[in-house]
């Protein structure tokens, strides 16, 4: 799962690579904001289902995925985004309307994607998790790649986004058994799932909507371009990690049932100062040699500040720490608490970007790290605080 999540990686870069070396910063300004949306989407609504499948299957298998609940969003979402898509066409989608049958396919394919990821890794099925994962990377790729030099333009590259989420129905999801325990009530799924939602929503507005807050402070489509593919290239971690929390969380929520709070309380400390640590080295590296690599892998046209560079790194270093302490509240079923975290971490972000000055890129850039810093502070209190479950409501693992 974890070679195979790397490899994953590795295609969805050598993807912005190619294409945005065949296109052009214009060029490739439409990819890039579909990408975004769908990142965006994925991280903040598909996810959460994802990974509230993953918890409900870890109890049982007789407990299904909430389907109208789950059905539902995804019709929501792809409603709101085709929307947000032809309002802003003109701006960033190359006033072409072409583009929105795009953007409602997206978001169909990855919600479904997101389910069949639920039920693989809830049914402990992780090694197809981990090559459906390739697969969906290794497939865009292929096809990206032959549209590139059979010389079809932005619109044509961007259908390759929809095909590679279908590939997770190839591994038959729904199918698999895992022991049967007794499961223990969810009283509130649409609750649950609103709170964990409401705090990725705040956490991946900080992430990945700089490419949409950089354009709409004034920059051109080259800032945009050159913003979009420095952080998309330096938020390698935190894209391997997301295909492996749905591994991590089982075990944390065995720990929740089990009352090993101290076992908790010490996987946060110890983030936190890992954190600390590596994120100064990575605004080192950053500073250093960030705009080198970026002007390496796609030219000199997409070269950043060094600075942004460096906020870069070392902002996507807090945000796969946060991301990790996050399971924990996850596990403990302490949404609320995430929600809360995670939206002082955006308002820190917001007053950020009224108070720094320069660049559109280098006022989100600070606003990237700013938010992250206080969201992932206020993660580790939140998980210290303890109050998992209540004893007279813990399983007995079998």
């Amino acid at each position: 799962m974890v070679v195979a999540t790397f490899i994953a990686a590795v295609g969805a870069y050598l993807f912005q690579l190619i294409v945005g070396r065949a296109l052009g910063p214009d060029g490739f300004a439409p990819v890039g904001v579909i990408w975004t949306i769908q990142f965006l989407v994925f991280t903040t609504v598909f996810l959460p289902m994802e990974q509230l499948t993953v918890r409900r299957l870890s109890y049982s298998t007789q407990l299904a995925a909430p389907w109208a609940l789950f059905l539902a969003t995804i019709a929501a979402v792809l409603v709101g985004s085709v929307l947000f898509a032809a309002l802003t066409l003109e701006r960033l989608l190359a006033d072409d309307w072409a583009f929105l049958p795009v953007v409602a396919a997206v978001i169909a394919a990855y919600g479904a994607f997101a389910l069949g990821r639920g039920y693989l890794a809830g049914r402990r099925r992780f090694k197809e998790y981990g090559i459906c994962t390739f697969a969906e990377s290794a497939l865009r790729l292929a096809l990206a790649s032959a549209l590139v030099i059979a010389g079809v333009g932005a619109l044509g590259v961007s259908w390759t986004l929809v095909a590679g989420a279908l590939v997770v129905w190839l591994w038959h999801p729904m199918r698999g058994e895992r022991r049967v325990q007794t499961a223990p009530r969810e009283r509130d799924v649409a609750g649950s799932l609103a709170t964990f939602v409401t705090a990725n929503a705040a956490s991946q507005t900080i992430l990945a909507a700089g490419p949409l807050v950089v354009a709409g402070l004034g920059a051109g489509s080259t800032e945009v371009s050159i913003f979009f593919e420095t952080f998309l290239l330096f938020r390698a971690p935190l894209t391997v990690a997301y295909n492996l929390i749905s591994r991590v969380l089982p075990p944390l929520t065995r720990f929740v049932e089990q009352g090993r709070e101290q076992t908790l309380r010490l996987l946060a400390i110890s983030s936190l100062a890992g954190a600390a640590a590596t994120a100064a080295a990575g605004y080192a590296f950053g500073y250093f040699a960030g705009p080198q690599l970026v002007q390496l892998l796609l030219g000199a046209e997409f070269r950043p500040p060094a600075r942004l560079a460096a906020l870069a790194a070392s902002g996507v270093v807090l945000a796969t720490f946060a991301l990790f302490v996050q399971q924990i509240l996850v596990a403990m079923r302490a949404t609320g608490r995430l929600a809360a975290a995670w939206l002082v971490g955006l308002a820190a972000a917001a007053v950020t970007i009224a108070a720094a000055s320069g660049s559109a890129s280098m006022q989100v850039g600070w606003a990237f790290f700013a938010g992250e810093a206080t969201a992932f502070v206020l993660l580790v209190a939140a998980t210290l605080a303890g109050g998992g479950r209540p004893a007279n409501e813990r399983q007995t693992p079998r």
